[in-house]
């Protein structure tokens, strides 16, 4: 089968249209216009539609054309994932606004300092959220999601007790969310019957 070159164009959903960037693949590169996938979506995302339909297609030796780098991701992440995937299966692609042929020495340079990058990304994150968890300890607090104020619990399982307000409406008038009201009445439901079993239990 012989080799092919697609387009792929993405705007986000604050941008109006995609002409602008078509029409550079058409002209520029002679791409046909069903050759062309779009997507209205935004670049931090890395499932997109017609995305996936170009990967589908794709067969070894065929080129992908693009605007510039951010119309395939914002994330350098996700940007080299998509990379090597095609670099690994025999897919040239081309950056028109950075000249980028990811085939050739400059690309493949390109490649290395986003992969550097990307694990700079990651590294920095892993840092930031140690540094947070570090502080919050140092603060008396152990991390994980706050704690349901209590008042605001003993609230809602009156409440519910008196059977004047479904477990929807005493969620919304005091904020416990429906697990932390369920756990909450679990939990008086065992103490009760803890109780009850020592009572039956106590020798007379």
């Amino acid at each position: 089968m012989a080799s092919k070159v697609w387009g792929y164009v993405r705007v986000s959903k604050t941008e109006q249209k995609s002409d602008r960037q078509v029409d550079l693949l058409v002209k520029e590169y002679g791409i046909s216009r069903d050759d062309i996938f779009v997507d209205s979506i935004s670049g931090t995302k890395f499932e997109r539609p017609e995305l996936g339909r170009l990967q589908s297609v794709l067969r070894e030796n065929d080129t992908i054309v693009v605007e510039s780098l951010s119309r395939v991701s914002r994330s350098s992440k996700d940007l080299l994932t998509l990379l090597e995937d095609w670099q690994s299966r025999g897919i040239t692609f081309f950056s028109h606004k950075e000249k980028l042929d990811f085939s050739s020495t400059t690309g493949q340079f390109m490649l290395t300092m986003l992969a550097a990058l990307s694990q700079f990304e990651r590294d920095t994150l892993r840092d930031r959220v140690r540094e947070g968890l570090a502080s919050a300890r140092a603060r008396g607090r152990v991390g994980g999601r706050p704690k349901t104020d209590k008042k605001a619990v003993e609230k809602a399982v009156r409440l519910h007790t008196s059977g004047t307000h479904s477990v929807r409406e005493v969620c919304e008038v005091t904020g416990v969310s429906k697990p932390v009201l369920y756990r909450e009445l679990r939990r008086l439901r065992e103490l009760k019957l803890a109780a009850t079993d020592k009572s039956i239990k106590k020798p007379l």
